[in-house]
């Protein structure tokens, strides 16, 4: 991976780890997440509402699809370790690792558009 986007896409994981939100309430992360991919992809961007897709178009009529999902929700419990990115949210904590797996899905984003 690029050493820019790696940076990138650690620091997308740091923020969305101190402001986690629970299930059906994500609307600071879905929204952070696609001015994410708006800034550094040219995906096309579907909001669905609570969630959302993008999608890569490889220019191959009848080509073969694939899709990679992430959640992006917390869950209702304090974080308890000693983090520079620590959840700034009492009771809301991204010990699920959702913050993680979204912002690798955004990486992928980003090398799929990169290498074209």
């Amino acid at each position: 991976m690029d050493a820019r986007i790696l940076e990138k896409i650690i620091s997308l994981r740091h923020e969305l780890h101190q402001h986690p939100e629970l299930s059906m309430h994500e609307t600071a992360t879905k929204r952070r997440l696609i001015g994410f991919l708006r800034e550094n992809t040219e995906l096309e961007i579907v909001d669905m509402g609570r969630w959302f897709y993008a999608v890569h178009r490889c220019g191959t009529e009848g080509a073969r699809r694939i899709a990679f999902r992430a959640d992006f929700d917390a869950v209702a419990v304090n974080e308890e370790c000693v983090l520079p990115y620590a959840s700034l949210v009492t009771g809301v904590a991204h010990k699920c690792g959702h913050d993680g797996h979204s912002a690798a899905l955004c990486g992928l984003a980003c090398e799929t558009e990169r290498r074209g």
